[in-house]
Parts: C-alpha cells; sequence; structure tokens
C-alpha cells in the first residue's frame, strides 16, 4: 500500500459515498486510477465493505461490553470467538490479552435484551467466565483510523 492508496482510503472514510470522479478530482489523479486502486484494495481485503454509522444512542439501543474468559484446556478461543460472532448483536469480537481472551461488543434494543444476549453467551461451549458491562455515556465512537 502506497501513499495514494492512503489518499484515497482516507477520503472514502470522510464520505464512502462519494463517486470515483469526486474523489479522483480531490487527490489529483484519473478517475480510473481510483477505480482500479480500490478495486484492489478490495480484493486485497483491506476494503471490506461500504456501510451507514448508526448513533444507535439515539435509536434507543444499550452497548453492552462483554469480558470472556474460556475455560483451561479449551482447544480454541477462535471457537468461542467465532460462536460469539455469529450472534446476531454482537458488533465487534476480539481476541486478547490480559485477564480475558475475549472482549465482545454487543447493541442491544434495551437492557433485557443485554441480559438475553449475556444468558446465550454463557451456554457457549468453552466458556469458563464472563464479565459484563453496560455503557452508560458514548463519548467518542467511530471506526475511521488514521492512516
Amino acid at each position: 500500500m502506497d501513499k495514494l492508496d492512503k489518499k484515497i482510503l482516507k477520503e472514502l472514510q470522510l464520505d464512502s459515498r462519494n463517486s470515483f470522479t469526486k474523489i479522483a478530482q480531490r487527490i489529483g489523479v484519473s478517475t480510473a486510477t481510483v477505480s482500479d486502486r480500490v478495486k484492489k484494495l478490495t480484493e486485497k481485503g483491506i476494503i471490506c465493505g461500504y456501510t451507514v454509522v448508526l448513533n444507535t444512542s439515539e435509536l434507543g439501543m444499550v452497548t453492552l461490553i462483554t469480558k470472556i474468559k474460556t475455560k483451561p484446556g479449551y482447544n480454541s478461543i477462535e471457537e468461542v470467538g467465532e460462536a460469539v460472532a455469529e450472534m446476531a448483536k454482537s458488533c465487534c469480537v476480539h481476541q486478547v490479552t490480559g485477564d480475558c481472551d475475549l472482549i465482545v461488543i454487543s447493541k442491544c434494543a434495551g437492557y433485557e435484551e443485554c441480559g438475553i444476549i449475556i444468558e446465550k453467551m454463557k451456554e457457549i461451549e468453552g466458556v469458563e467466565s464472563m464479565d459484563a458491562e453496560l455503557v452508560l455515556k458514548t463519548m467518542k465512537e467511530e471506526l475511521k483510523v488514521e492512516l
């Protein structure tokens, strides 16, 4: 990935609805160049998709953060992570270092749904223990990264 790829990615992060022509104009290259680069970045798995970013708090949703510890000797933290990732309310699943093995971010319709999600996670084979926390206020939540 070179400087031009980074410029294209920055523009897409600002507004992925912009046309390749508009992006090309902003960074001083041809539309075909932007199109080719985006295609290659997608094929490499760097661009995974395009979406709308919702303010889930305004929708009345609750953010649940769950720390999961897997059973000692259980052969696959990844299997537990994949099972959690398949749950519809799971937005992010991270394998981490420290006192737990996985950190999961879920978006729930309310507190009752958070309880249901926690119980479903407890039922996953390989889960030894969990620590769940509810977010009271979100100060920053975005998917943009500095390139």
